[in-house]
């Protein structure tokens, strides 16, 4: 069992994801989001600020900054790293290689000590001093390891940051709609694009494969669903990423990307999938999500 407290979440490396399509065999690059698939190679957007993007980390006993940043017309990520007694540690993260490794976002780099570093970071609902994050995340450096939970920052935060808030509403609306006369709808795959609160209720966006979006309203226990027409306007953020509640589709699927959710226990809840191939996902969909 992975103690809650002690995970590390963070939120965004795919932020605002570059078309990567058009050049078949290329190095897939993306902003700052998610994905998975052993290996991916995503790079930072040019398109998103990378001084102000990254993760906050926060852990029992220590805190730290992952810091998106470019250096001689090179993407890069800074780490910092303080614990009580003793001296700050600075780490150059490498962005060049795969950074998603069975799900996992993984950063490898080397100190100003040359000591090794890591950080591994799994999406899900992790609590520290009191606040909710949406990731949980393990630091090594050196010898030591390193538990806790981190949160996305930067000017494109993805509407997933409070996905671990819409959980109990998402389970809510995926019985409703099991039994309710919309489940014609789900035999084509379906996928969360958007969460947010309104009015006290909380309203997810859906896509199901090719029957358009729909809205799942919940207030209290009760879920209703609406199908939302073509003309609706999209959330801001809506479709990046997606989430798929309690499984993870194959790697490589059309032109996304699949990051896994797990809760605190480490079992998993269900997958973030990440389109490669758009700069963004208004109202577009894969033919399938598994």
């Amino acid at each position: 069992m992975r103690p809650a407290r002690l995970r590390l979440a963070a939120a965004g490396l795919i932020g605002a994801l570059a078309a990567a399509c058009a050049s078949p065999g290329a190095p897939v690059t993306s902003g700052f989001n998610n994905a998975a698939g052993a290996g991916s190679v995503l790079a930072p957007s040019q398109a998103v600020a990378p001084s102000l993007s990254g993760f906050q980390i926060n852990g029992a006993t220590f805190a730290g900054d992952l810091v998106f940043t470019e250096r001689h017309g090179q993407a890069m990520a800074i780490y910092h790293h303080a614990v009580d007694g003793a001296d700050m540690l600075s780490a150059e993260m490498r962005l060049d290689g795969g950074w998603l490794i069975n799900g996992a976002r993984v950063f490898e780099g080397v100190s100003d000590e040359g000591l090794p570093v890591s950080i591994e970071l799994v999406s899900g609902p992790c609590e520290a001093n009191g606040r909710q994050h949406a990731r949980f995340a393990r630091v090594e450096a050196g010898r030591l390891s390193y538990e806790g939970c981190a949160r996305e920052t930067g000017p494109m935060v993805s509407w997933t940051e409070a996905l671990p808030l819409f959980l109990p509403a998402i389970s809510a609306c995926e019985a409703e709609a099991a039994r309710s006369s919309i489940a014609f709808a789900r035999r084509g795959g379906g996928a969360v694009i958007h969460a947010r609160e309104d009015r006290g209720a909380a309203v997810l966006r859906y896509r199901f494969g090719e029957s358009g979006r729909w809205e799942c309203t919940v207030r209290g226990e009760q879920a209703r669903w609406s199908i939302l027409p073509d003309r609706a306007a999209p959330q801001a953020g809506e479709g990046v990423p997606v989430y798929i509640p309690g499984r993870i589709p194959s790697a490589g699927e059309g032109c996304y990307l699949y990051e896994r959710v797990e809760d605190a226990d480490g079992e998993l809840i269900g997958a973030l999938g990440h389109d490669v191939c758009s700069p963004g996902f208004a109202g577009s969909a894969p033919a399938s999500f598994g």
